[in-house]
């Protein structure tokens, strides 16, 4: 007979699947040998408690997507594991509840396991990191097989014999990882010119930002339409000294000079012309007599910037070799930031897209990344066929109001 502490608990579910007459059977020959041998009672107890709990387990119904079998393992491995590694590696990895699921096989008394891992970061990456969640427990990964780009099987094996294997198949679902790196790319003195190049930047459906020059010609048409395909809009004042190839900017141009009130009419000017800007940039204005070194210039300009009736961000180059564009910016509490890197005009296409990867795995050391580039026909070619890529290695493109801090 079985004894008290043997049978099943009043209140137990009933046994829904063909595992129950097996476990029946198990029960009995276990107690059989109880009776027969007294010697043989631990080991029999501990064996009917571990094929109690896997039919308790397959008698239910499967588990819903993202829970966890409602079994305690408190002698076996594999529910710490599972539960306390393996689960926290989804939740890291932004893979939703709805997107893994955990049931056990009981023909192959083994776990298998699947989630669907957002996009937004190299593969190999994620089974390193799913890797890692035996880190610490019994298990350790014993094998890993990837068919394709999108999808790895790996297993997992516990140095206890009686503990079941874990099987992981790892696909990729149509999502983008939220904790992604960004980048901004600020495309310098832009105008509109009736080609192919406006209407392919004008028309790329990531986030890009613009800098217009006031005095430039269409200023305000283009800041108009560049407004209505959402690209993000910051005024470029030009500063002394400026070269002589935009002898043209002049008019619009801040001299080291001038007073605040002419500082405060150029800008008032520079808004009638472009009224949806969002940020403001230097023009030039380095060397040694420059704006970007002289700390009552700047002072003032960053007070108009402060001023203005809405919220505005400062963005300025690292030409200067004395800028004292940060340390008045922060005195001022003007928002802004640096522009870190440059890709030129005159680049080949690919010679653009390799400098564009080089700030992508920038990106990913730091969080973040803004960089500026010409208007070219090469720049916007290399930015389209890249930018799957920016977005298959966890880098995001947003506008520099998203950086400006």
């Amino acid at each position: 007979m079985l004894n008290k502490k043997n049978k099943p608990p009043k209140n137990a579910p009933p046994k829904k699947n063909l595992l129950l007459p097996l476990t029946l059977v198990l029960a009995v020959l276990a107690a059989g040998a109880v009776f027969i041998h007294p010697a043989a009672s631990a080991k029999a107890g501990a064996a009917l408690s571990y094929i109690g709990k896997i039919a308790a387990a397959v008698s239910q119904n499967s588990p819903k997507n993202g829970e966890i079998l409602g079994i305690e393992y408190e002698s076996d491995a594999v529910m710490k594991f599972i539960r306390n590694n393996l689960v926290s590696k989804f939740n890291a990895l932004e893979v939703r509840e709805a997107d893994y699921s955990i049931t056990y096989v009981p023909k192959d008394s083994a776990f298998a396991c699947s989630a669907a891992v957002p996009r937004g970061r190299p593969m190999e990456w994620v089974v390193w990191e799913l890797a890692s969640a035996a880190n610490g427990t019994a298990y350790h990964m014993d094998d890993c097989a990837c068919p394709s780009e999108t999808r790895c099987d790996i297993s997992f094996k516990s140095s206890g014999a009686r503990h079941p294997k874990v099987y992981l198949k790892v696909t990729r679902s149509n999502r983008y990882i939220a904790n992604t790196a960004k980048m901004a790319i600020l495309i310098e003195n832009f105008g509109f010119e009736a080609n192919s190049t406006t209407t392919e930047f004008l028309a790329f459906p990531e986030p890009l930002t613009v800098s217009l020059v006031p005095a430039q010609k269409l200023a305000t048409w283009t800041a108009q339409i560049a407004d209505e395909y959402n690209k993000e809009i910051v005024l470029a004042l030009p500063m002394e000294p400026l070269p002589a190839q935009f002898n043209s900017y002049r008019s619009s141009m801040i001299k080291i000079n001038h007073e605040r009130e002419e500082i405060r009419e150029l800008l008032a000017r520079a808004d009638a012309a472009i009224p949806n800007f969002s940020g403001v940039s230097n023009f030039y204005g380095n060397g040694t007599r420059g704006i970007m070194e002289d700390t009552r210039a700047m002072d003032l300009v960053l007070g108009e910037i402060k001023r203005h009736k809405r919220p505005l961000y400062f963005v300025y180059t690292d030409d200067a070799k004395k800028s004292v564009a940060p340390q008045r910016m922060a005195a001022a509490k003007v928002p802004g930031m640096r522009v870190e890197r440059t890709i030129n005009a005159g680049l080949s296409k690919e010679q653009m897209r390799e400098k564009l990867s080089d700030a992508a795995t920038a990106a990913q050391k730091t969080g973040s990344i803004l960089l500026k580039a010409q208007p070219s026909q090469e720049f916007i070619t290399a930015l389209k066929e890249e930018s799957e890529t920016l977005k298959r290695n966890g880098v995001r493109l947003v506008y520099v109001s998203d950086l400006a801090k």
